[in-house]
């Protein structure tokens, strides 16, 4: 996250997957250059600096299927859902994805059949239909703070124009914090 920005792509994908649409982001707004050893506190580190560069993203209509197949081999907590104009209308994490396959073993349990559908379904329907969002000028304490009040482990990042630019998450704090002066005793 030092040096000059990394090119900041948008992966969309939907139906079933098919090629997806990838949209490149607008980079970060000029800001006066601050020395990395002055920008050292959580509230001065922009989220830009802890964020991806690169987003993997959902249109409402993806088969659940591809929407797991995603997480897993991109190694992601979360996956944005987003309208024509990339702007975020839901998140889908991990843990909405295993409550689902929780109902489907409770009601095989309780004597129903596996439903065989599954594959039918589709992102817009496991989505949480709210996306918790920070302005991209949000520094790396207002996303630990939206975190922790919302018991979350993912919060989007938005530009002014309120199109979805990344993503921050707990472990991208963490790391930050590994890797920043906080972490020296």
């Amino acid at each position: 996250m030092h040096g000059e920005p990394a090119t900041r792509t948008c992966s969309i994908y939907r139906g079933r997957g098919q090629v997806p649409q990838v949209v490149l982001l607008n980079g970060p707004p000029e800001q006066p250059s601050v020395p990395r050893a002055w920008a050292t506190s959580a509230t001065s580190v922009s989220v830009r600096e802890v964020m991806s560069p690169k987003l993997i993203c959902a249109r409402p209509d993806l088969d659940i299927g591809v929407v797991v197949h995603l997480m897993l081999n991109h190694h992601i907590g979360c996956l944005p859902v987003v309208d024509d104009c990339q702007r975020p209308i839901g998140i889908i994490t991990k843990s909405d994805v295993v409550e689902q396959l929780d109902a489907v073993m409770s009601s095989v349990g309780e004597g129903f059949p596996l439903p065989q559908d599954l594959h039918a379904r589709c992102a817009e329907e496991i989505m949480m239909p709210l996306a918790f969002t920070l302005p991209e000028c949000a520094t790396v304490a207002h996303a630990a703070s939206m975190m922790i009040l919302e018991d979350t482990h993912h919060v989007l990042v938005v530009s002014a124009e309120k199109d979805l630019v990344g993503v921050v998450s707990s472990r991208d704090i963490v790391s930050w914090l590994l890797h920043s002066n906080e972490a020296s005793p």
